[in-house]
């Protein structure tokens, strides 16, 4: 299984297993509301689409260059761009504004409100950054879009496309900056309402996605559609998540279960 994969999966079953009582022990503290019975399908499905996607990408046969170039996707009017290929210092530095982005949460162990919830606050963390991965993932299979740095006049043309430069659509790492870096701003808000940084902290959560998205276009790693993508699909995970696990969203009145027929989501009315 990819390296990136096995060390989601490998996080999120240490913190089941090491750390069972974050999430139900504090079950009454906090904006958030966690139970076993609800987290479990969460990790089940994020863990099944992760292995799934890699399963599919390990089935993706190495394609020539004329091939790809037939059946790519383009949008003109969005991924005409000036690439500038080999550009290793804006590959270097979209790794950089990624891991900052998604460390972004730690600042909640600053303050005494959230670091007294910081078991809560990491199963969330670690819950949207295993959906966002494994959302991630399956897109790249399916569209299977070959990355911009193939159509570099210095490509040899003998050379075999494989699955790695066929996973341009969505980009990873701004889906995961975004999903990490909304994440970060939406559980602030929560826990600190009448904060005078709510505006500096989503300003933040979205310039250092916007960055990342930038640095790959800049590195010839991805379309613009392949970022603009990423962006909304990680920040809507980032929003998601924290949302669904609200009190006042919940109040003991949604369920939510895993079936052969897909992910049930039930609420309550009265």
């Amino acid at each position: 299984m990819h390296n990136f994969s096995r060390t989601h999966l490998l996080v999120v079953l240490l913190l089941l297993l090491a750390f069972p009582e974050w999430g139900w022990a504090q079950r009454d503290g906090g904006p958030y509301h966690l139970s076993l019975r609800r987290e479990a399908p969460y990790f089940a499905l994020s863990a099944g689409l992760l292995i799934k996607a890699e399963e599919l990408r390990e089935d993706i046969a190495p394609v020539s260059l004329g091939t790809i170039l037939q059946n790519d996707l383009f949008n003109p009017e969005i991924d005409e761009v000036m690439f500038r290929y080999n550009d290793h210092t804006a590959g270097k530095l979209s790794n950089y504004t990624m891991y900052a982005s998604a460390g972004l949460a730690a600042l909640l162990a600053i303050d005494r409100r959230s670091r007294s919830d910081l078991g809560k606050i990491t199963l969330l963390f670690t819950e949207t950054m295993l959906a966002n991965q494994g959302i991630t993932n399956l897109t790249k299979v399916s569209f299977q879009r070959s990355r911009p740095y193939v159509l570099n006049p210095d490509w040899n043309p003998e050379r075999a496309v494989l699955s790695g430069d066929r996973s341009s659509m969505i980009s990873g790492h701004t889906s995961g900056a975004a999903s990490g870096a909304f994440f970060f701003a939406r559980v602030f808000a929560d826990y600190y309402p009448e904060s005078r940084l709510k505006p500096y902290v989503w300003g933040l959560a979205a310039t250092l996605p916007a960055v990342t998205g930038f640095l790959r276009v800049r590195a010839a790693k991805h379309y613009p559609s392949d970022v603009l993508a990423g962006y909304a699909i990680g920040a809507g995970i980032g929003l998601l998540v924290p949302t669904l696990h609200k009190k006042t969203f919940f109040r003991d009145r949604a369920s939510l279960a895993v079936s052969p027929g897909g992910l049930h989501l039930v609420y309550a009315l009265r």
